[in-house]
């Protein structure tokens, strides 16, 4: 369980969306696989939603925005930045495409969104009062951030260049780069197999469960897909899932001792 008071250091993860055509369902969805709480913004922030565990925030909701084109519901990754402007300019530089130039979020802070090379979104937040997610690696929190891509060492040299990290791959022979800084773990890259069909590049985050079959349960309970069987590994017992919008998102139980 790690709590977070300030603004987390440029480069790493800070924040996570859902864009989704329906955020009522969306809150009901989650406050039952999740335990969220909710506080909901004014019509001049789009009724953006701010989920909570207690009093500690750890992601957002937001309706599909009336004019723009549509957009399939999923969660966006964003990682912090202290100059917004410079990191967008540095995004592009490397090839990135920008979906939602910087603009500020009133006093909240500042958020752009781009595509990099390999057709994947993410976000930047430059954090004003609003600093991230306060609670990660707790029940109902992140805990981890996986690129699904179509080129995954392409990715890895753009991730690398844009976050001034370093990557180590995976043994065992299975493509994957672990994003660092230092010895922190951002957050890891994998390729995107053939077999998989029609899997459009994307990030996705891992939350932290308590159970994960009782989660899965539950998911399926409320409209919810399993994608895969439910993995047993040394990083804990977690399966892909799908929520009733078609986002996806994957669960991990921690390994027992």
């Amino acid at each position: 369980m790690t709590t977070h008071s300030h603004a987390k250091p440029a480069g790493t993860p800070t924040w996570i969306d859902l864009m989704t055509p329906d955020t009522d369902a969306a809150r009901t969805f989650y406050q039952a696989v999740f335990g969220w709480e909710y506080d909901i913004g004014g019509p001049e922030f789009g009724g953006y939603t701010t989920a909570r565990l207690g009093k500690r925030t750890t992601a957002g909701m937001v309706d599909n925005q009336p004019g723009a084109p549509p957009m399939s519901a999923a969660w966006t990754l964003y990682f912090a930045t202290d100059n917004i402007e410079a990191d967008v300019a540095h995004a592009v530089k490397l090839g990135a495409k920008v979906l939602s130039p910087a603009m500020a979020v009133g006093e909240f802070g500042s958020m752009a969104t781009c595509e990099d090379p390999t057709g994947a979104a993410f976000s930047f937040w430059q954090a004003g009062q609003h600093v991230g997610s306060q609670v990660t690696e707790e029940p109902g929190s992140a805990a981890w951030y996986e690129l699904f891509s179509s080129n995954a060492k392409q990715a890895r040299d753009f991730y690398m260049a844009l976050l001034g990290a370093t990557t180590d791959p995976m043994p065992g022979g299975m493509e994957y780069y672990v994003l660092k800084h230092g010895e922190q773990e951002l957050g890891g890259i994998t390729q995107i197999e053939a077999s998989w069909g029609d899997f459009h590049p994307q990030w996705i985050t891992y939350f932290a469960v308590a159970n994960t079959d009782e989660t899965v349960a539950v998911v399926t309970k409320l409209g919810g897909k399993v994608m895969g069987p439910i993995d047993d590994s040394p990083f804990g017992r977690m399966v892909t899932l799908m929520d009733p919008s078609g986002a996806t998102f994957k669960v991990v139980q921690a390994p027992t001792d």
